[in-house]
């Protein structure tokens, strides 16, 4: 199985592609590609994305995209932080470049991104029973604590390097008074909370991105030869005081001949003196660097899913995943719609709608297949998948099951089944009338992944005087449209349904 993922921040983007062979093996990354999007630079006086942001985000998309689909990975999943998450415009900026480019980047809370990062952090150096994380990007700064692996509380501040320098250092070098400045902010945000974040004699103190990384290069270089890597590398606060004096006196131009600090010599001050604060605060003495942080958690994440996912297939289902994967389809996507699917169905099923032992099986695997299509053609890729599951030689699946999945698979889009499409009226009664119901399931489901970011979740489905409402978490503005346009054959099936997002307000009718 390949994976393609990418982080999306306000100094660059990260795409990272791996390949995992066997149950339990080891991801080996394939390919890497950094791109220094700067949207830290685009941002008006309101904080909105300027255009020039946009077209920086989307030639990175594009190129993140383009590279994947030369590994042979369907899909990128982008996960977009400070910079999008604050921009008041950028939920509408994401959206206008997933539909331009076809990646999607999903705004994440900063809590989401440090658990992710924690994640990455935890799978790239040794954690232990008890560890505080510190993750420095450009727009802000997020403080995890928790155990081996996961985080167990997450604090996200606006404390970025980008965001500081642009707050308190105008000068170059920076004035005394400015930096003086900048620390006394940074204690201040942070004060109320290190209680959380204290380490304790057994703690380890975890840093990681791209500041934590110029410093280790920084204070492990010899002369003017840096090491190849940091990853576990470990260093005294002190240390890290001792470089923020001597990065400090020098002006940008003579900073960026540092050994670490080529490319955010503008911006390493401040976050060299954001660390060192938070660090000195919370009482830490000595800190570990490592080398993944947000895209190496989604990575996990990403390779945990389909591990569960793969695990709890019966063997006729493996045999569709084999299929999915042996025509390129996408299978983060389908894993998605077939999760959906079977959340709607059992909706549906515990309001009283009535379906066959068969239907969950069949509806998961025209969910399975349902794009495998696309490798024949986008246009009419409906049409295609059909033929080709018919024709792919599904184990465990009887004639008639391996019909129903293909006009599943052929009314996920498009035209609802029709007196006039030959392969339907063939069936018999019970059997249109299955595949009818299913496709209006599966139309729904897929809608409501229409931006494969894979986020939306099925909170309950209910049936009410006026029809059905579906309640949603996650999903994007994509999403909604999607479900939106594809609940028509569900209208006609089972009556109206409406869309609620959790917290919020009914969308759709």
């Amino acid at each position: 199985m390949r994976v393609a993922v990418a982080d999306v921040g306000t100094n660059s983007s990260h795409l990272l592609i791996a390949e995992v062979r066997g149950a339990g093996g080891e991801p080996r990354v394939l390919d890497a590609l950094k791109d220094r999007t700067r949207l830290g630079e685009c941002l008006d006086a309101a904080g909105s994305l300027t255009p020039e942001g946009e077209r920086r985000l989307r030639e990175a998309l594009t190129r993140f995209r383009d590279l994947a689909a030369a590994e042979g990975v369907a899909e990128v999943r982008v996960y977009a932080t400070s910079a999008l998450r604050e921009a008041p415009n950028g939920a509408e900026v994401a959206a206008r470049v997933g539909a331009a480019v076809g990646v999607y980047p999903v705004i994440i809370s900063g809590e989401r991104e440090g658990e992710l990062t924690y994640l990455g952090a935890a799978h790239s150096v040794e954690f232990g029973p008890d560890n505080v994380l510190l993750d420095l990007g450009g727009g802000s700064l997020e403080l995890a604590r928790g155990g081996p692996e996961r985080a167990a509380d997450v604090l996200s501040l606006p404390l970025g390097a980008i965001r500081m320098t642009r707050a308190y250092l105008r000068a170059d070098p920076p004035k005394g008074g400015e930096l003086r400045a900048l620390r006394a902010a940074v204690r201040a945000a942070l004060a109320p909370h290190a209680g959380r974040f204290c380490p304790g004699p057994q703690t380890r103190v975890i840093l990681s991105s791209g500041t934590a990384e110029a410093a280790a290069t920084l204070l492990a270089a010899r002369g003017d030869e840096a090491p190849e890597r940091v990853n576990g590398l470990s260093f005294t606060v002190a240390a890290l005081g001792a470089a923020l004096e001597r990065v400090r006196s020098l002006p940008a131009a003579r900073r960026a001949r540092l050994p670490g600090l080529e490319r955010r010599a503008d911006t390493v001050v401040a976050g060299f003196a954001v660390l060192h604060a938070a660090l000195d605060l919370l009482g830490a003495r000595s800190f570990t660097v490592s080398e993944g942080a947000l895209r190496e958690g989604m990575l996990v994440e990403e390779l945990e899913r389909n591990a569960a996912y793969v695990s709890g297939l019966s063997p006729r289902q493996r045999s569709v995943l084999a299929t999915a994967e042996r025509f390129g389809a996408n299978l983060a996507h389908a894993r998605q719609v077939a999760s959906l699917a079977q959340a709607l169905l059992g909706g549906l099923e515990a309001a009283g709608e009535a379906f066959p032992p068969e239907a969950r099986s069949l509806l998961t695997a025209a969910a399975g297949l349902h794009e495998v299509g696309q490798i024949v053609a986008q246009s009419g890729h409906h049409k295609h998948s059909a033929y080709l599951i018919r024709h792919a030689g599904l184990r465990g699946f009887s004639p008639r099951e391996t019909e129903l999945i293909a006009l599943l698979a052929r009314y996920h889009r498009k035209s609802p089944p029709k007196p006039s499409h030959p392969e339907f009226v063939a069936l018999p009664p019970e059997g249109r009338a299955l595949v009818t119901r299913l496709a209006a399931v599966l139309r729904v489901a897929d809608g409501l992944d229409r931006s494969h970011a894979g986020q939306t979740r099925v909170r309950s489905l209910e049936r009410g005087a006026g029809g059905w409402t579906l309640e949603v978490a996650g999903a994007t503005p994509l999403d909604r449209e999607g479900m939106e346009a594809k609940a028509d054959l569900w209208t006609r099936e089972f009556g109206p349904l409406r869309l609620v997002l959790a917290g919020a307000g009914i969308l759709g009718a």
